[in-house]
């Protein structure tokens, strides 16, 4: 009986942690060349302020620069904004018009008002199907390339955002300026 009880507890937890993993998840939206040699991962939050000065910036760069620079946008909603995680499956159904970084700067700069009516009329103001969009925000079907993008974050020892990555390794700046001259340099 115990060996039976062994078995079935592994076999739920088990169980348990696959459904925690997700599997068959989109690749995450690009910027630029898919050749391009430079690769900035971003990893940001819709409701983050410092990320919705940084990424424009970022997306203004791989567009000076597409032959050589190229982007990745990587979803790390923070458990205290309240409406981020949400935001993010949004912009993973404006991707599935071809519209995610409209959607994106969308989100950006109405990060103050992320609620899902809001984000329904976002995707109304961009001309996106809104039933298309609406039934896939309401689905959920977006959640688990969301948590693709946490999971990939907190085992490349994200903590804040944005982080930024350039070519596999964390650029860390201190100050705006720093950055600039980061970006400058691409």
């Amino acid at each position: 009986m115990k060996t039976l009880l062994k078995l079935f507890t592994l076999t739920v937890a088990l169980t348990a942690l696959s459904a925690c993993t997700p599997t068959d998840t989109a690749p995450p939206a690009l910027l630029g060349s898919p050749d391009a040699p430079i690769l900035i991962e971003e990893f940001s939050d819709f409701e983050c302020p410092a990320c919705a000065q940084v990424s424009p910036q970022l997306e203004d760069v791989v567009k000076r620069n597409a032959d050589k620079v190229r982007m990745e946008y990587h979803h790390y909603p923070l458990p205290y904004h309240k409406y981020a995680f949400k935001a993010a499956e949004a912009s993973e159904c404006a991707n599935d018009q071809d519209k995610f970084w409209e959607y994106s700067a969308a989100l950006f700069r109405n990060q103050k008002n992320l609620t899902q009516d809001n984000l329904i009329k976002l995707a109304t103001n961009l001309k996106l199907d809104e039933a298309t969009f609406t039934e896939c925000l309401n689905s959920g079907k977006k959640a688990g390339d969301v948590k693709s993008d946490l999971y990939e974050g907190r085992r490349r020892q994200v903590s804040y955002t944005p982080s930024i990555f350039v070519n596999g390794e964390i650029v860390k700046f201190t100050t705006p300026e720093q950055f600039e001259g980061f970006l400058n340099s691409l």
